[in-house]
């Protein structure tokens, strides 16, 4: 990095503009997070660049800081202070996707922070701001910062609609457009009760008028009926998710929803009563007393009186207290030790707390997450049903709430090569669980390699839930990385192709990636005939073997794909009644002896399994 450091502050501009490339694909590339003085020099020549006259140049500085936030937020909230108003000048540039690329910081400067403070922070340079493209940018920047965090933060709203108000009244027709948009997505977040705070502003009555003539038309996301969202029943919804924190943006829309597998975090327990402290010595002496409780040697009944206080504190607002993360992770090895006990009241005690928490502080209990994930890997395979159910429903909330990228490697590792089969399948749905929750996110984006070997080994495994499950994962890889498919699934044995195939073959058609259909949609031009016979570039191999399916059972889908590209567009329709007839008895013998092969011995099925075959 300190090579690209340097060639980034070289005074000519092309080598200027290799330095930034470079940086960047270094730091997307990097799985460990950088060090302090790293992160420190980082900033300092990133801030020059930024006022750099070559677009480019500053584009490519404020997308190796986003990158940098990615690996180690901790470090850059030290340079908070310099670097949210460079940011925010940047929002006011001649170029969009200069523009585009600070919207985007800010954004993940919210992730990594808290994006109230954010808010806040670049408001006081934005919003009175002599551009108007800055002032219009941060409006429609935190217009997207409701979307994603506001279910999760909850004084973000009120952080953000007095200036946006004022914003109505802004000479430029653009700002006031941006303003309009705010407004529009704050309702759509808030519901009804949105109207209510519009109330107490005293605005205009015209202007009262046109908002509410605007706001009939738009469907609130998220509303509310005695306080329970209308998606749930009343006995889903704990009255212990009052007061969630900072979202990452695929957390807010999965924290609720049942995943592939089931699991739905919430565990039912009893409400647990909140608890108020006011002040962070208060808070800190609350933890102590908790860390000393929660020992081996103390009463059962106690330490689970001690992880509900836990709860007890979140309830009552601690986690609004800056300290609450660093005493939290104090807890760690003590609630480690909880999930070790023998005793399953105790465990599932503690896998109830780590749900709950990982619940309310979503992207801030990813450090946390990635050190318990571990521990709870070895009660996965635990024969008491209780605790290994417990464990693995825990594992999945937490997957769900949290990225958790850096222990994706250790879960591929798992899969792939751990002894106990209820693992291999347990991890595999793990990295399916991350895949399908957390798609768009730098870090997953870069594991694309990690995802495909794990898919190709998976697919082979010795248990039949592991083969299904890795089939499963693969057309989610299918669906994140389309142009990648291809090329894995003519690296499966045919007979996992053929299995692959057959298994919602469909599925790949209708939930068809954006990609796959933008380039699909080029050969929809041409003739039907035609293109009912070519494959398109960007469709799935699975696709092109749909298109196929006329060609005799024994064969493979490799050859099969070559014929269907080779052969002229009219010889289907010039095909014989005598070939039709010989291909459908090559069918049917096929079915006739797969049935007669039911009856085999386990000696032969376990013979088969080796070939991957279920």
């Amino acid at each position: 990095m300190e090579e690209a450091l340097e060639l980034a502050r070289a005074k000519d501009t092309k080598e200027r503009m290799a330095g930034v490339e470079r940086l960047h694909q270094l730091l997307e590339a990097s799985r460990k997070s950088l060090s302090s003085s790293e992160v420190t020099s980082l900033v300092d020549v990133c801030l020059d660049l930024l006022k750099d006259n070559n677009f480019r140049v500053s584009q490519g500085a404020l997308q190796s800081l986003d990158s940098a936030a990615v690996l180690s937020g901790e470090h850059l909230k030290l340079h908070f202070n310099a670097l949210v108003p460079a940011v925010v000048e940047r929002l006011g540039d001649s170029k969009q996707p200069v523009r585009d690329a600070a919207r985007r910081l800010l954004l993940t400067l919210m992730q990594v922070s808290s994006p109230t403070i954010i808010v806040e922070r670049a408001g006081s340079y934005a919003w009175m701001h002599k551009s108007f493209r800055v002032r219009e940018e941060f409006a429609r920047t935190v217009t997207s910062a409701i979307g994603l965090f506001s279910a999760t933060e909850l004084p973000l709203q009120r952080a953000i609609l007095p200036p946006i108000l004022q914003m109505l009244s802004d000479p430029n027709p653009g700002v006031r457009d941006a303003a309009i948009s705010c407004i529009e997505e704050m309702y759509s977040q808030a519901g009804p009760q949105f109207r209510d705070e519009l109330q107490r502003h005293h605005l205009p009555t015209m202007m009262l008028k046109d908002i509410n003539a605007r706001l009939e038309k738009i469907e609130p996301k998220n509303r509310l009926a005695d306080g329970i969202p209308r998606n749930y029943s009343a006995a889903e919804v704990r009255p212990t998710s009052l007061n969630p924190k900072k979202s990452s943006p695929k957390a807010k829309s999965s924290t609720r929803e049942v995943s592939l597998f089931g699991g739905d975090g919430d565990i039912a327990e009893k409400p647990v009563d909140p608890i108020k402290v006011y002040s962070e010595k208060e808070l800190v002496r609350e933890f102590e007393k908790i860390a000393s409780t929660l020992v081996p040697e103390k009463d059962w009944s106690v330490r689970i009186a001690a992880m509900q206080r836990i709860e007890a504190l979140v309830i009552g607002g601690a986690i609004d207290f800056p300290c609450f993360r660093g005493l939290l992770k104090q807890l760690v090895v003590p609630l480690s030790t909880q999930l070790s006990d023998r005793r399953s009241t105790i465990v599932k005690q503690a896998c109830h707390l780590l749900s709950f928490l990982s619940q309310e502080l979503l992207g801030d209990f990813e450090a946390c997450a990635e050190m318990f994930i571990p521990v709870l890997f070895k009660l996965v395979v635990i024969t008491v049903l209780v605790i290994a159910e417990s464990a693995d429903t825990c594992i999945k909330t937490m997957l769900r709430n949290c990225k958790v990228a850096r222990a994706l490697p250790r879960i591929a590792d798992c899969a792939k090569n751990d002894r106990n089969a209820v693992l291999r399948a347990r991890c595999c749905e793990y990295a399916l669980l991350i895949l399908e929750h957390w798609p768009d996110a730098s870090e997953i984006q870069r594991s694309a390699e990690l995802y495909e070997d794990l898919i190709k080994c998976c697919v082979a495994d010795a248990m039949g839930e592991v083969r299904s499950i890795a089939r499963t994962l693969y057309r989610m890889f299918a669906r994140t990385w389309p142009e990648r498919s291809r090329r894995l699934f003519m690296s499966f044995d045919p007979v996992i192709q053929r299995i692959i195939n057959e298994e919602d073959g469909g599925t790949h058609r209708r939930h068809a990636s954006p990609s796959v259909r933008e380039r699909s949609s080029h050969f929809s031009l041409a003739p039907q005939t035609s293109a009912s016979q070519i494959p398109g570039y960007g469709t799935s191999a699975i696709v092109a073997m749909d298109r196929t399916s006329s060609l005799p059972s024994g064969t493979s889908l490799s050859s099969g794909l070559l014929l269907s590209q080779t052969k002229p567009v009219g010889t289907g329709t010039e095909r014989s009644l005598e070939s039709v007839l010989h291909a459908s008895k090559q069918k049917v013998s096929a079915i006739e002896s797969l049935l007669k092969g039911l009856d085999i011995s386990e000696r032969s099925r376990s013979s088969s399994l080796d070939l991957g075959v279920d």
